[in-house]
C-alpha cells in the first residue's frame, strides 16, 4: 500500500473530478487525434487547440470498513447510532460488478490515513471472550480500499476543458475471516454460540463457492447467495479479480485436524483460475444524464461539421496531402462512430429511465397496497373483537327484554289481584258498616224496651 501512493505521488496528479458511477466496461474508444504540425491556418481558426497540450494525471482513494455480525451488516466507520445510520444493502450492476450502498466511503490521501481508519474500524469490531480465544474475532470483517485514477487524453479538435478523461477504477478487499468453531471445544453458550454457528455457516458458504469455482464454471452453479459473505466476495471470488488466501495454522498436535482442514481449505482456493482485466472507461460512459450526453452529441456533430468544412477548404491536387486526408477521413468516421454510440446510449438511458419510473410507480403501488392490506390486518382484529361485544350486548338485551316481558305479566297479575281484593276489601266494609248499623239499632231497641 505505501508503493502504491509512492507510485501515484510520482505521477503528473491533478485535483480528482467529483466521482461518478464507475461501470466495469473494457471499451476505450477514443478521439483520434490529428497531426497538428501538418495542419493549416484555417484549421487552427475553427479548432482553436493549443499545439503543446500534455496530458495530466488524476486519482482519489477512498476506504470503507464493514462487518458481517450475525449475518447483518455494520458500518465499522460510522459513528452514528444503529438507528440513524441508513440501511446497508448489497447491489448489483448491469455488468455483473457487486457494490454496496448506504456505506460510509472516506477519501485518504496517505498510508497513514489507511492505518488510521483501519484501527478505528477495528477498534469497532465485534469481539468476546471464549475457551479458546480471549479476543476471538465475532464477525467477518472486508476493508476495501478504491483507486480511482483519471488520465487526460487531450484532443487536438477540442479545447483544454473539453478533452477526454479515461477513468480507470480498481479495488483492494483486504478480507479478515474468522475462525471455525468447535462449540464443543470453545465452550460457548447463549450469544457466543449463536454467533459460532453464523460464522461456521459463513465459513461453510464460502467453501462451496470455492469448491463450485475450482469446478467447472459452466456446469457447476456456483451458491454465492447463499449468505452475506459470499455474497460480497462474488466479484472477488469469480469475477474479474486477482484472489490471494493466507490461511492461518497452528503447529501444535492438539490443532493437527484444524490444521488439516484449513490447508485443504486454501488447497481449493489454489485451484480457481481467474482472468482479471483492466476496467478502463471513458468518463462520459459512466453517466446517465441525458442532458450531459446530448450536449456531448452536439459538440461532436459541431466537430464534424468543422472538419467537412475543413475538407473542402484544403486543396486536394498535390499528392503530398493523401496522408493527411486520409488521417482526416479516419477522424471523421471516429468521430461519426463515436456520435453514433452516443445516440444509442442516449436512446438506452432514455429507456432506462422509462423503465426505473415504471419500477417505481409499480412500487409505489405496492407499497400503497401492503400499507393498506397491513392496516386491514391490524384493524381486523379490532372489529372482531367490537362484533363479539355487539354480539354480546345484543344476546343480553334480548335476555332483558324477555325477562322485562315475563316482569310486565306478572305485575299485571298482581295488579288485578290487588283490584280484587281492593273491591272484596271495599265489600266487606260495607258489610260491616252495614252489621254496625244494625247493631246499633238493635241496642237502641233493647234501651228502649227496657226504659219500658
Amino acid at each position: 500500500m505505501s508503493l502504491l501512493f509512492d507510485l501515484l505521488s510520482q505521477t503528473d496528479t491533478r485535483p480528482a473530478s467529483p466521482a461518478l458511477s464507475v461501470s466495469s466496461s473494457t471499451s476505450t474508444s477514443r478521439l483520434r487525434s490529428s497531426k497538428s504540425s501538418t495542419i493549416s491556418t484555417a484549421k487552427h481558426s475553427f479548432l482553436s487547440h493549443p499545439p503543446n497540450h500534455r496530458p495530466t494525471h488524476r486519482y482519489t482513494v477512498t476506504v470503507s470498513f464493514i462487518e458481517i455480525y450475525n449475518e447483518d451488516l455494520h458500518d465499522l466507520l460510522n459513528s452514528s447510532p444503529p438507528e440513524e445510520s441508513p440501511p446497508i444493502t448489497i447491489r448489483e450492476d448491469t455488468k455483473g460488478n457487486i457494490y454496496w450502498t448506504g456505506v460510509k466511503e472516506v477519501e485518504v490521501q496517505s498510508m497513514d490515513d489507511v492505518l488510521h481508519y483501519l484501527e478505528q474500524g477495528a477498534q469497532n469490531r465485534a469481539t468476546g471472550a471464549t475457551d479458546m480465544n480471549e479476543k476471538s474475532s465475532r464477525s467477518h470483517a472486508i476493508f476495501s480500499v478504491t483507486l480511482r485514477q483519471e488520465k487526460s487524453v487531450g484532443q487536438s479538435v477540442r479545447k483544454p476543458t473539453q478533452s477526454e478523461w479515461i477513468i480507470t477504477t480498481s479495488k483492494f478487499h483486504f478480507v479478515d475471516l474468522a475462525g471455525s468453531e468447535r462449540l464443543k471445544r470453545t465452550a460457548a453458550e447463549g450469544g457466543r454460540r449463536k454467533e459460532g454457528i453464523n460464522i461456521n455457516a459463513g465459513l461453510l458458504a464460502l467453501g462451496n463457492v470455492i469448491s463450485a469455482l475450482a469446478g467447472d464454471k459452466k456446469k457447476t452453479h456456483v451458491p454465492y447467495r447463499d449468505s452475506k459473505l459470499t455474497r460480497l466476495l462474488q466479484d472477488s471470488l469469480g469475477g474479474n479479480s486477482t484472489t490471494l488466501m493466507i490461511a492461518c495454522v497452528s503447529p501444535a498436535e492438539y490443532n493437527l485436524a484444524e490444521t488439516i482442514n484449513t490447508l485443504q481449505y486454501a488447497s481449493r482456493a489454489r485451484s480457481i483460475k481467474n482472468r482479471s482485466e483492466k476496467n478502463e472507461v471513458e468518463e462520459w460512459m459512466t453517466t446517465d444524464n441525458i442532458d450531459t450526453l446530448r450536449s456531448l452529441v452536439g459538440k461532436l456533430k459541431h466537430e464534424l461539421k468543422c472538419l467537412r468544412m475543413l475538407a473542402k477548404i484544403e486543396p486536394h491536387e498535390d499528392d503530398d496531402n493523401d496522408e493527411e486526408n486520409l488521417s482526416q477521413r479516419l477522424l471523421v468516421a471516429d468521430l461519426q462512430r463515436q456520435i453514433e454510440e452516443l445516440d444509442v446510449e442516449a436512446t438506452v438511458t432514455r429507456e432506462r429511465n422509462k423503465i426505473v419510473e415504471k419500477e417505481l410507480q409499480r412500487l409505489r403501488m405496492l407499497e400503497a397496497f401492503d400499507k393498506q392490506v397491513d392496516f386491514e390486518h391490524l384493524v381486523e382484529p379490532v372489529i372482531e373483537e367490537y362484533e363479539k361485544s355487539i354480539a354480546n350486548l345484543e344476546s343480553q338485551l334480548a335476555l332483558t327484554k324477555a325477562a322485562l316481558n315475563y316482569s310486565d305479566m306478572g305485575f299485571e297479575e298482581q295488579l288485578a289481584k290487588i283490584q280484587h281484593l281492593e273491591s272484596v276489601v271495599k265489600t266487606q266494609e260495607q258489610t260491616i258498616e252495614d252489621l254496625r248499623t244494625r247493631l246499633n239499632k238493635v241496642i237502641e231497641r233493647e234501651q228502649n224496651n227496657e226504659n219500658y
